[in-house]
């Protein structure tokens, strides 16, 4: 899920020439690749290997590091993205503290994540997975929780988009088939939609 940033691409736009950018999370560096060539971008993911996937003219702007501990930076950025990661670390608080910090006051944080529906979390395979124990954590987040989590961390909720349509999930779990049972590389992108089934947020850093 992490790699389908050209759903929320679409922000990218509201950057400005010569604007700090931040992507937490950053995969194979593939957002600040796209940033560097008119702001100055720089990303960090918990995982070398991602990050050995990189172009070669970006890697000196990537770092390893887990962004619930120390983060190496010492300018504050404009922006920051953290997307698809919250649902995977357990002290989330930390999380946001953290996101908190590598921003000036005024910026601007991207976070997106899995929506909590009520009795209905089986939609997401990563989800199933977590529970019957086979994956990683991906919890899911009502909105009353992730918007006090964020607002108690110092942010203001500016906007916010709910992505994934009914068509937007069976394609998740076509992906699904397609990589653990028939084993290809083959996927199936899914663009952003309207929709039930994840958060899309734009917060301001107030405090």
């Amino acid at each position: 899920m992490k790699k389908q940033t050209d759903r929320i691409s679409f922000l990218e736009k509201e950057i400005v020439k010569g604007d700090r950018v931040l992507d937490i999370g950053c995969w194979d560096g593939a957002r600040v690749a796209r940033l560097t060539k008119f702001c100055d971008a720089y990303g960090l993911d918990i995982d070398e290997n991602k990050l050995n996937l990189a172009q070669e003219d970006i890697k000196k702007r990537l770092h390893v590091a887990d962004i619930t501990k120390k983060v190496p930076f010492k300018n504050k950025f404009d922006w920051a993205f953290c997307t698809e990661v919250i649902e995977h670390v357990k002290n989330d608080k930390k999380l946001i503290s953290n996101c908190n910090k590598v921003l000036k006051k005024g910026g601007i944080l991207i976070l997106t994540t899995p929506k909590k529906i009520n009795g209905l979390d089986f939609w997401d395979p990563a989800w199933v997975r977590w529970k019957l124990g086979f994956g990683e954590r991906h919890y899911h987040y009502s909105k009353q929780e992730l918007f006090s989590k964020l607002e108690k961390g110092g942010f203001y909720i500016e906007r916010f988009y709910v992505g994934g349509s009914l068509r937007w999930l069976i394609f998740r779990w076509i992906n699904v088939f397609l990589k653990y049972f028939i084993k290809t590389g083959k996927q199936i992108n899914n663009l952003l939609e309207d929709g039930y089934f994840d958060w899309i947020i734009m917060a301001k850093k107030i405090k």
